[in-house]
């Protein structure tokens, strides 16, 4: 019930729930939509503190002509040259109420509200289908009327008020003359003009598209400040693993060069022996041989990257890739008594996986399986559709294997495992070049492996589908 109904039957009071930005909203229609009419006459108000809340009253008394007679109830003094100020009552009457009461030239209307103290489900809410009415969130009970009753009624609250203001106040002159010139001020309230009426309605209507254009347009700022944050954290991510991945080269680099540096004072020894210096020498050309391999390797990762913007992939079979390089490799895997073997099928689907990529995958992890597979063991290669949407090809081999605490750090750059002997250590690259390229093209690659029985190298390839334009 508001208080400044008094007595007034309920039914007069219709209400729904709104937050106080809504109830700002409507009040700024209502005084706009007035403001349009020149609807000139006297306005009784209480509305929440701060000059906010006043801008849009001190806008209407501006934009009306003659100028509207504007009493305005506060608690603090306020002295301004387009209102009257009158002091509410130290008993704190209409406590948690706001409103606004017009009596003009074509009609009166009343805009009330009061802060949300009764059980919410007494309140017909404005969208209650809408989640983001959070009952956690500041509401206010909201009444807009036109009715003679309930205005006549907060008329009668109103002289109650200025009577118990006198009575405190009684040497204000402001509520003495308001008073004194009570019944020329408040005639009886009258029906708003139809035409003002539609205007206000068409004024809060207007007021409610801006509100949600407003709304939409701060979801999408929301939606892109999101976005760049997002790709702001990627950025910082990049740069962060391009500092870690450039001082993990150096550390590589400055390894084989410390060896070199040490043993070259020890080659210019006038008492070294033959045997002592050719392991010296040994020692410099594998050094030079591991330096020379981990800046390929750094090379071949700087190309990927600088091949993005180029490389245009087009659909490529594995048979007729994959077998070429395979056969490069028979040489290899002989000399060291490793059988290798192959099958992939011809009629396997294309795949949009560039060619050259494939290419570097097919090589690295032969490389590896070759490698860490000794004498009398084998690896092969096989190829099956794995989904509608992928190829797996599979490098499976019977060497040393790979330790399980060992298996997630295989991808890291220059991450070397267990070696078969020094002349088979490498850059620590390989697999990474793996990984990123099968990153750019949208595939994967999975990793099982057992000490003692060796690894199988999953990747999956992803199937170039035709588009219906480029279909015969």
């Amino acid at each position: 019930m508001f208080q400044w109904l008094g007595q007034a039957p309920p039914a007069t009071q219709p209400s729904v729930l709104i937050s106080p930005k809504g109830f700002k909203a409507s009040l700024q229609a209502f005084l706009a939509g007035l403001a349009d009419h020149q609807c000139t006459g006297v306005i009784w108000a209480k509305l929440p503190s701060g000059s906010p809340w006043l801008e849009d009253l001190q806008r209407y008394a501006e934009a009306v002509y003659p100028q509207p007679t504007i009493y305005l109830f506060t608690r603090q003094p306020f002295v301004a040259d387009w209102c009257w100020a009158i002091p509410l009552p130290r008993s704190r009457p209409l406590r948690g109420e706001y409103g606004l009461v017009a009596l003009t030239s074509i009609g009166s209307a009343m805009v009330l509200a009061q802060r949300r103290t009764e059980p919410q489900e007494m309140v017909t809410t404005l969208h209650q289908d809408d989640p983001s009415a959070s009952a956690t969130q500041a509401k206010v009970d909201f009444c807009f009327t036109v009715q003679p009753a309930a205005l006549q009624s907060a008329i009668a609250s109103i002289h109650g008020l200025l009577t118990e203001s006198l009575a405190e106040y009684p040497e204000n002159p402001v509520v003495a003359d308001a008073i004194a010139r009570w019944t020329d001020l408040n005639p009886n309230p009258t029906q708003l003009d139809s035409q003002v009426l539609e205007g206000l309605v068409m004024r809060v209507c207007q007021q409610q598209e801006h509100l949600r254009q407003q709304t939409r347009s701060f979801r999408r700022q929301a939606m892109t400040a999101n976005q760049l944050s997002t790709q702001n954290e990627a950025l910082m991510n990049t740069l962060r693993l391009k500092d870690d991945f450039l001082n993990t080269v150096g550390q590589a680099l400055r390894t084989p060069l410390s060896t070199i540096k040490t043993a070259l004072p020890l080659l210019s020894s006038p008492n070294l022996k033959p045997p002592q210096r050719q392991r010296y020498l040994d020692m410099v050309s594998h050094e030079c041989d591991r330096q020379s391999t981990l800046i390929n390797g750094v090379l071949d990762l700087l190309q990927i990257e600088q091949s993005l913007a180029t490389i245009k992939p087009r659909p490529i079979n594995l048979f007729d890739v994959v077998p070429g390089v395979v056969s490069t490799y028979q040489p290899i895997a002989q000399e060291k008594g490793v059988r290798l073997a192959y099958t992939i099928p011809d009629n396997l689907p294309a795949t949009s996986c560039p060619e050259a990529w494939l290419r570097q995958i097919v090589i690295h992890l032969l490389s590896n399986s070759i490698k860490y597979t000794e004498s009398g063991g084998e690896v092969w290669v096989t190829a099956q559709v794995a989904s509608p949407d992928a190829i797996a090809l599979h490098v499976k081999d019977t060497g040393i294997g790979i330790p399980a605490s060992e298996l997630p750090r295989i991808f890291d750059h220059f991450y070397r495992g267990r070696q078969v002997n020094q002349e088979e250590e490498g850059a620590g690259l390989g697999l990474t070049i793996v990984q990123q390229l099968l990153l750019y093209c949208g595939g994967e690659v999975r990793v099982e492996s057992q000490v003692g029985t060796g690894s199988h190298f999953q990747v999956l390839l992803p199937i170039a589908h035709r588009s219906p334009a480029s279909s015969p």
